[in-house]
């Protein structure tokens, strides 16, 4: 075996809660997380090249030494302790600077097709550490299963079965503007403004144990930098803003600038593609998928 294919699935979260910045200068966080059928598609295979690659059918996608993909393969060839290589071929649908986790999505995925062709070397805790240090992200990607999230974002608890079971299948329809927010001015922007974005812990933990217990959906949902993006980027704002007052359920995902809209029919769906369209053009991103 010296080649596999991985689906990399994107992820919304459900809920994100943002408490402060820790001692580390990370943020203490609570989110609900859940995997989509959407994403991209990443082929790993043992080079004997001496040397890893990355080749992207997006040339907007760095594909030098600062993408998570060749980051992750420094860490797992330090931790291996041999000179394996690799070349990596990426099918990129997930746009960047979404708040979809793509680029985490992608690293996480790297690590698990090296470690199988590396004869599975580590356990699933290894490749959960090294996923931490690409970033708060990229340990949920590991497993890829609707789960709920703490610390920094690199506590992984997978929901319970019934949870999983009322999530999985649910249609969900991504929308964004044609500009991305990074992540890192979204968190600087969060922090300058402290505390008026932060959210209690047992605010956010109240919200996840209702809807763990059989609680409405809607109920849980609820992020804390849409309103912190929303005062820069008004296009966020004024669209999910027009969508609540028809009726809609939708959120923005992660650091934006990527939101999702929950149908519950095929009417809604209608009028979702309606509205967003209407607001970011007809040729706008707009993808309908569902929880894995």
């Amino acid at each position: 075996m010296h080649s596999l294919t991985f689906d990399s699935p994107a992820k919304v979260n459900l809920l994100l809660s943002v408490h402060g910045p820790r001692p580390d200068g990370f943020h203490a966080l609570s989110s609900i997380v859940v995997p989509l059928k959407f994403g991209d598609r990443l082929q790993v295979t043992l080079s004997e090249a001496g040397e890893d690659r990355l080749l992207c059918d997006d040339p907007a996608v760095p594909t030098g030494d600062s993408n998570l993909i060749l980051r992750a393969a420094g860490i797992f060839r330090c931790r291996l302790g041999e000179a394996l290589h690799f070349t990596f071929e990426l099918k990129k649908r997930i746009p960047m600077g979404a708040g979809l986790g793509g680029g985490s999505g992608n690293a996480a995925v790297a690590l698990r097709a090296m470690n199988a062709l590396a004869g599975e070397p580590f356990r699933r805790e290894g490749l959960l550490q090294m996923a931490a240090e690409l970033g708060s992200d990229c340990p949920f990607f590991i497993d890829a299963v609707s789960a709920q999230m703490s610390g920094r974002g690199e506590v992984i608890e997978v929901l319970p079965e019934g949870a999983r079971k009322r999530l999985r299948g649910r249609p969900i329809v991504l929308f964004r503007p044609d500009f991305g927010v990074p992540t890192a001015w979204a968190y600087g922007r969060m922090r300058s403004r402290a505390p008026e974005f932060y959210e209690q812990p047992a605010l956010a933990q109240g919200r996840i144990e209702s809807f763990l217990k059989g609680g409405a959906l809607s109920e849980l949902l609820g992020n804390s930098f849409e309103a912190c993006v929303g005062q820069k980027y008004l296009a966020i704002a004024c669209l999910l803003e027009q969508l609540r007052a028809a009726g809609h359920v939708c959120l923005m995902s992660g650091s934006g600038s990527c939101c999702f809209a929950l149908p519950g029919n095929g009417t809604e769906l209608a009028e979702i593609r309606a509205i967003c369209q209407g607001a970011l053009g007809e040729g706008s991103f707009f993808i309908e998928t569902s929880v894995l």
